[in-house]
């Protein structure tokens, strides 16, 4: 059993429409060694801060050690992320994680700027105006009044942006479809070039239309597989996603970091409750 303890609160409903969900992390410590941090790629920015405890995040290559108090943002990533913190001291941490296609509304830089990256809110906002909502934050007395604080200036930078009707709706068409959707078709579907869409997700999401169906894709088939991990292989149901099995196993490393099998038998409660 673990002694972490994660619970899910309601966003504002002015951005129900933008925030996917804001998750707390807590835990007193005595996390067990076989306790995983992993957290697959789903094509959403995560704004994170931490007010309890140590905590590195890790994006591929790129790791940040995460001062408490201070506002993250993990930018859109194509490879698993690592939040790294003392399993054996008390920790606390909050995470509002956007919908795929609204932090172009939120968060005013160029998405590729933030893949695969972890910055500091400042780096996006300017210093002074970030320490000002940090110190709001920190003075707060519980992670519920934090996780307003931080909503209410995601509703003035919402209230200072435009739509982009064309790219939100390729990107529903994308989840709608749960990846399996060609490029020719959404070029078809908007009357734009392949080269016109890459070069919109990438300013919009970060990422381009097919990378974002392959996390969709994969999304779709690990939320299969968490629902019935002693089935899920056996029954072959990742044949309604992918080619074959070695397409699949390959996805699956890509994104997890490990081999389907492997991971069945590992503990991942930080990764997985969120994609339940």
């Amino acid at each position: 059993m673990s002694n972490l303890a994660i619970r899910r609160l309601s966003p504002s409903p002015v951005l129900k429409e933008y925030i996917k969900d804001i998750w707390v992390f807590e835990s007193s410590g005595r996390l067990g060694k076989a306790e995983m941090q992993t957290i697959a790629p789903n094509g959403a920015v995560k704004l994170l801060l931490h007010y309890e405890g140590h905590l590195v995040g890790r994006i591929g290559e790129h790791a940040s050690l995460m001062a408490k108090h201070q506002l993250f943002v993990a930018g859109v990533s194509d490879c698993p992320t690592i939040a790294d913190f003392d399993r054996g001291k008390p920790f606390g941490c909050i995470s509002i994680e956007l919908n795929p296609a609204a932090a172009y509304r939120l968060l005013a830089v160029p998405q590729h700027e933030l893949r695969n990256t972890i910055v500091t809110f400042g780096e996006l906002i300017g210093t002074p105006a970030a320490r000002i909502l940090e110190e709001r934050m920190y003075l707060a007395s519980n992670p519920e009044d934090k996780a307003v604080l931080l909503q209410e200036y995601l509703i003035w930078a919402l209230n200072r942006t435009e739509r982009d009707e064309t790219f939100e709706h390729v990107a529903a068409a994308i989840m709608n479809a749960r990846g399996l959707i060609s490029m020719a078709a959404l070029s078809h579907e908007t009357g734009r070039s392949d080269r016109w869409l890459r070069a919109k997700f990438a300013e919009r999401l970060g990422i381009g239309p097919k990378a974002f169906s392959s996390i969709v894709r994969f999304q779709s088939c690990f939320q299969a597989l968490l629902r019935d991990k002693s089935g899920f292989l056996q029954s072959r149901h990742f044949n309604d996603h992918y080619y074959d099995q070695a397409h699949f196993i390959k996805e699956f490393k890509r994104f997890i970091g490990y081999s389907p099998t492997r991971y069945t038998a590992l503990q991942n409660d930080v990764g997985e409750i969120i994609y339940r």
